[in-house]
């Protein structure tokens, strides 16, 4: 424990200065999108998502405001977050022994990146065209079936629309996430055929938890889900074929 904490706070004290930087860098991002940005944002999940018949309402004066300012930071964060990420890697690398088994060279790290800012953004797209106007039209149905009229507060409504978009670019992660583990000898492929129907079992608890209690909703979430898995599981066949194989020996 001890350890750690000397490993963490020379972490910290070496990327103290860049560390400001990011901050800098994070502050004046956030600025130029929310004057230039957040407006547009907001508007077009507005009336791209919102179910014809519901409104949106402000419950306080600076609803709004905090809307955009938050919008605003997560997207500033979002696009220094690969930086943040090679910086916490080469840290931990040169100045700890917590990454003495994994060694990512600068090719394969720009791969990891493209790949994985394509997989997050197809999973955005999917929740934004497929998943989410199909569910919002669901809640929206389901609240008029019980005689009211949905009415969410802009704050709540832009909130939820972004956490699902999250999830799903995340979810799309998967492949990548697994090709790493493998790959470093984090997890062995083995283990994941093993718990192959733990896995399934897992995909549709997750869509259960995050769609209204429909099948066909749930199945929409947990499908690519296993779909992805399968990829995942072929992928990294194909990849490390020899590493697998010498370990079936």
């Amino acid at each position: 424990m001890a350890e750690l904490a000397t490993n963490i706070a020379e972490v910290l004290l070496t990327i103290r200065v860049k560390l400001i930087r990011i901050i800098f860098a994070i502050v004046i991002l956030w600025a130029l999108i929310y004057a230039f940005v957040a407006d547009e944002i907001i508007s077009k999940i507005e009336s791209d998502l919102l179910p014809e018949g519901a409104e949106t309402i402000y419950t306080y004066p600076l609803e709004g405001l905090i809307l955009k300012l938050k919008i605003s930071l997560v997207i500033a964060f979002v696009c220094i977050l690969p930086y943040i990420i090679r910086l916490t890697y080469k840290t931990l690398k040169e100045r700890t022994e917590l990454l003495d088994n994994i060694d990512i060279r600068k090719t394969t790290a720009i791969k990891y990146a493209i790949v994985s800012v394509t997989l997050f953004a197809l999973g955005v797209a999917y929740g934004y065209v497929i998943m989410l106007p199909l569910f919002m039209k669901f809640l929206y149905q389901s609240a008029v079936s019980q005689g009211v009229t949905p009415m969410y507060t802009i704050s709540e409504f832009i909130g939820f629309i972004v956490l699902m978009l999250t999830i799903f670019g995340l979810v799309f992660q998967m492949p990548i996430v697994m090709l790493f583990l493998v790959g470093n000898d984090i997890v062995e492929f083995e283990t994941l055929k093993y718990y192959r129907r733990h896995f399934y079992v897992a995909f549709f608890v997750i869509g259960a938890a995050i769609t209204p209690p429909d099948v066909f909703t749930q199945a929409m979430v947990a499908l690519p889900m296993i779909a992805f898995f399968e990829i995942s599981l072929l992928s990294i066949r194909i990849i490390h074929r020899k590493k697998i194989k010498s370990k079936e020996r």
